[in-house]
C-alpha cells in the first residue's frame, strides 16, 4: 500500500542536521533521526533530555512532548517556523555584504517583553535541573503565531560540562583575562555565564532587529565578518546599546556575565513584563493536561501501527513523501 494511503494524515514538513520532522496530526508532529551514526547518536542525547523533562511539571517555555521513543520525538506542532525565520523577514540587506541595511518594523514593545521573559523561563527550567541548553540560537527557538518556545536539546547537557556548540554572537571564546573559567581561546564549560551570554545576544536580536553586528561589515572581504565578531566578543567589545534603557541593561548585564544565576535573570525579566502589565495575564494558549493526554494516546497508536518504523526506513523522498515546509492543516 502506498505510505500515503496508509497514513494519509502524515506529511514530510522540515529537515534539520540530524532529523526529519513530520506532521502526523492536527498539532502534533515527529522528530525521527536521520540514518548516520552521528544523528542517531545526537538524537539520542535529545530522547534523554526529553526522558528528564517527563520527571517534572510542563513548562510552558519549552516545546511540549507528548510520547518520546527512541524511535521519535513526538512534539507540539509550532506552525510559524524559527525567530531566525521571522526576524529575516523584516530585513533589507546589501546583497553583496549581506549587511542588514533596514529593519522595517521591529514586534510590538509588549511582545518583546513576553519573548524575552519566555526564554529567560525555559532557560531557568534546564538551570532548575541542573541542565544547560547549549545551543542557545534563533534557530532552535520556534514559533506559533506569537508563542515563543525552546527547542532542538541534542547540545543540552549538565552544568560544567564542556560548552561545544560555541557559534558566535550567541557563544564566544574566554580571553586571557578571565582566568579560572577555561584556557583563552577555548568556549570554557557550560554555565549560568554561557546561557546568559546567549540570551543577552538573543535580546539584542529581539529588540533591534538583527544580530550583533549585522549592522555593518567589519572587514573589505564580507567573508572575514564573522572571524571578526568572533574576536570582537572574545575581548568583550560590543555594539552600542542605545534602545529602551530597561532593556539594555539587562543585555549588558547579560554579556558581562552579572546574574548569578539565570533564575535571577528571569527574576527580572518577569519583573520588566509585570511592570507593562496591568491587568488582565497573558493570551498563551497551553496544553491541558486533558489535551496532552488525549495527544499522547494518538502518538503511542500511531506507534503501535509502526509508524516510526516506517519513518526511520528510509529518507522521506524514497518513502513517497513530498516536502510541504510548514504545512497547516488546522488552526487548533
Amino acid at each position: 500500500m502506498d505510505v500515503q494511503q496508509q497514513y494519509p494524515s502524515v506529511h514530510w514538513i522540515w529537515g534539520g542536521g540530524i532529523s526529519f520532522v513530520y506532521e502526523v496530526h492536527p498539532g502534533i508532529v515527529v522528530k525521527v533521526p536521520k540514518s548516520g551514526e552521528f544523528e542517531r547518536e545526537q538524537f539520542s542525547k535529545e530522547t534523554k533530555i526529553y526522558d528528564i523533562f517527563s520527571r517534572s511539571a510542563p513548562c510552558h517555555s519549552i516545546v511540549q512532548c507528548f510520547f518520546c521513543t527512541d524511535g521519535g520525538i513526538f512534539l507540539e506542532y509550532m506552525r510559524d517556523v524559527c525567530l531566525s525565520y521571522r526576524i529575516q523577514q523584516n530585513h533589507i540587506r546589501d546583497q553583496q555584504t549581506m549587511v542588514v541595511t533596514k529593519v522595517q518594523k521591529l514586534e510590538a514593545p509588549r511582545l518583546r517583553k513576553e519573548w524575552m521573559n519566555d526564554l529567560a523561563q525555559g532557560v531557568a527550567f534546564l538551570e532548575s535541573l541542573n541542565l544547560a541548553h547549549g545551543d542557545l540560537r534563533p534557530e532552535n527557538i520556534l514559533l506559533d503565531r506569537d508563542r515563543l518556545k525552546l527547542s532542538d536539546f541534542d547540545s543540552t547537557a549538565e552544568i560544567g560540562t564542556d560548552f561545544e556548540a560555541c557559534i558566535a554572537p550567541y557563544g564566544r571564546l574566554l580571553n586571557g583575562n578571565e582566568s579560572g573559567l577555561g584556557s583563552r581561546g577555548s568556549s570554557g564549560v557550560l554555565a549560568s555565564r554561557t546561557e546568559q551570554f546567549a540570551l543577552g545576544s538573543l535580546y539584542y536580536l529581539i529588540n533591534y532587529g538583527f544580530e550583533v553586528y549585522g549592522d555593518r561589515c567589519l572587514a573589505d572581504d564580507p567573508r572575514e565578518h564573522g572571524p571578526k565578531v568572533v574576536d570582537l566578543l572574545q575581548h568583550m567589545e560590543f555594539p552600542r546599546l542605545n534602545c529602551d534603557p530597561l532593556i539594555d541593561d539587562i543585555i549588558h548585564k547579560c554579556w558581562h556575565n552579572q546574574y548569578t544565576t539565570v533564575a535571577e535573570l528571569a527574576a527580572h525579566t518577569e519583573s520588566l513584563l509585570a511592570e507593562e502589565t496591568s491587568s488582565g495575564g497573558s493570551s498563551r494558549l497551553d496544553h491541558s493536561a486533558e489535551d496532552c493526554s488525549s495527544k499522547k494516546a494518538i502518538c503511542q497508536d500511531l506507534e503501535k501501527r509502526g509508524l516510526l518504523g516506517l519513518l526511520c526506513s528510509g529518507e522521506p523522498a524514497s518513502l513517497g513523501f513530498t516536502f510541504e515546509w510548514y504545512r497547516y492543516s488546522s488552526d487548533c
